[in-house]
């Protein structure tokens, strides 16, 4: 089956480079810088509040500008932090921008888009890939980084899910994206 751009399901298309697309996301990129930086307990399982700005990045930009940017975030972040790079990371913050992007750009916010975005985040790419990355680039434990991290994704499941259809909703009802898009469009006419 042929994906198209009016797949009712995921989205592969990012809108193209314009003034106002590249102001939205020099915005979402700082946001999303802070929002990482706001966090709770030890590194490797702290609950933040980047999903947030991931989300509305996946959710205004698509797939592909959203996994740029979480890309250019994580390397921002480790800079102004003053924590040490390790590369690998930056394949798990690409795939969370696409996959915020692949089921929330172009589409109306429903639990069930939430709450398979917010799986696909935080088992396959959360869960495993990061915590192996963890585990090898910081020598954690693998048995006790699991365990820690999957109690920390379930809760971070619930309150994820929460939250993003909260905001999300209340975008949807403001009509900002339609704006938005309506705006690209009109640009894109002149």
């Amino acid at each position: 089956m042929k994906m198209s751009e009016n797949n009712k399901f995921i989205s592969w298309k990012s809108p193209r480079l314009t003034v106002s697309v590249l102001t939205l996301s020099a915005m979402l990129l700082a946001v999303d810088v802070v929002f990482y930086k706001i966090a709770f307990g030890p590194s490797y399982v702290g609950f933040n509040l980047g999903f947030i700005s991931t989300a509305l990045m996946g959710y205004f930009l698509g797939p592909w500008l959203a996994g740029g940017l979480e890309m250019a975030s994580d390397v921002i972040g480790t800079l102004l932090g003053g924590g040490t790079f390790a590369f690998p990371f930056l394949i798990t913050a690409f795939l969370g921008g696409m996959v915020y992007g692949m089921f929330l750009h172009k589409k109306e916010p429903g639990i069930w888009s939430i709450i398979i975005t917010n799986l696909l985040l935080l088992l396959p790419i959360s869960l495993l890939i990061d915590t192996w990355l963890v585990h090898i680039t910081y020598h954690v434990a693998w048995n006790v980084l699991f365990w820690s991290r999957l109690g920390r994704n379930a809760i971070d499941f619930v309150i994820q899910t929460i939250l993003l259809y909260v905001i999300l909703k209340a975008i949807d009802r403001t009509g900002l994206r339609d704006r938005f898009e309506s705006r690209l469009k009109n640009q894109l006419n002149k």
